[in-house]
């Protein structure tokens, strides 16, 4: 492994990359931070000269982002982002008080649970709260490396390095046009109408493919897709029926669709989740009942 380039980049280099990314231009970027242009062009150059790639395709006055440069806008919002959190921190330490709280979630979860869960403990949060949108796995990285400190997210989520603090279970719900006639979806159904529901082989999809294969069924049609909201509504336009959680479902409230019951039940669990040893209790027992309490209202609606 070449070790040539691994120099640590400057943060005025991150914010500055990350401006651009946003604004578009090294114009739009130099207001947004309120210095000159000439500067963002150097500090760009200079952390292009640390990572050891351009970040940006020069043509003219015109940019756009390399590949590698797109791959690594992520890593620097996500840098970037904890960099804040880590002021925040700071300042909660001087002031000897908690004044922030960083939560990770799935896509589900971050739409469909976690704003009911932080309305039920308004009173309680701190004055900062961050709420972060990652998949499983950059979820668990995240909590692992403490650059965040609450994960919520859909089982199987079991790593060493993490905490089970609570968890809920219901099971999967089909989602139809509102005045479609089926009161209830059997799996036969999906050898004549589309299969709607998420591509991650590893969860729903895997659930649902072991259901169809002990019953023989073979889904000639199928439409994946990696967020639920987007199965939902391609449910609503007629294009098939969705199996999905019931968070998305009941979380988000849609209008315009028809919740059933699958004839055969599929479970579906979710967790609420902090790193090992983690040393913070401030919110441990607000988290656990607002989270609790948030996803009774979901598998109310289940049952």
């Amino acid at each position: 492994m070449s070790h040539k380039n691994n120099e640590m980049p400057d943060i005025r280099g991150i914010q500055a990359f990350v401006a651009v990314m946003a604004s578009g231009s090294m114009t739009g970027a130099a207001k947004q931070l309120g210095i000159g242009q000439p500067v963002i062009t150097r500090v760009i150059r200079d952390l292009e000269a640390a990572i050891g790639f351009p970040v940006f395709e020069r043509n003219g006055p015109r940019i756009s982002p390399t590949p590698k440069g797109l791959r690594f806008f992520e890593e620097a919002q996500r840098l970037l982002t904890g960099y804040e959190q880590l002021a925040d921190r700071a300042a909660a330490i001087r002031d000897t008080q908690v004044r922030s709280l960083t939560i990770a979630a799935t896509p589900t979860m971050a739409a469909g649970l976690v704003p009911t869960m932080l309305s039920l403990m308004a009173n309680e949060l701190p004055a900062i709260v961050s709420l972060m949108t990652l998949d499983a796995e950059h979820l668990s990285q995240s909590l692992q490396s403490g650059a965040v400190d609450y994960g919520v997210c859909a089982l199987p989520l079991s790593h060493a390095g993490l905490e089970c603090l609570a968890i809920s279970t219901s099971r999967l719900v089909a989602v139809l046009p509102q005045d479609d006639p089926l009161d209830m979806v059997s799996f036969e159904q999906f050898s004549e109408r589309r299969l709607l529901t998420l591509a991650n082989s590893y969860r729903i999809r895997h659930k649902i493919d072991m259901v169809l294969n002990d019953k023989g069924v073979i889904a000639n049609e199928v439409l994946t897709t990696n967020n639920s909201l987007n199965a939902i509504l391609a449910a609503r336009e007629g294009l098939g029926i969705a199996i999905v959680d019931p968070v998305s479902v009941y979380g988000i409230g849609l209008h315009g669709i028809k919740v059933v019951p699958t004839e055969q039940e599929i479970p579906y669990e979710w967790g609420l989740f902090r790193r090992v040893g983690q040393d913070d209790i401030s919110f441990v027992d607000i988290l656990r009942k607002g989270f609790l309490e948030a996803s009774k209202k979901v598998s109310e609606q289940v049952l």
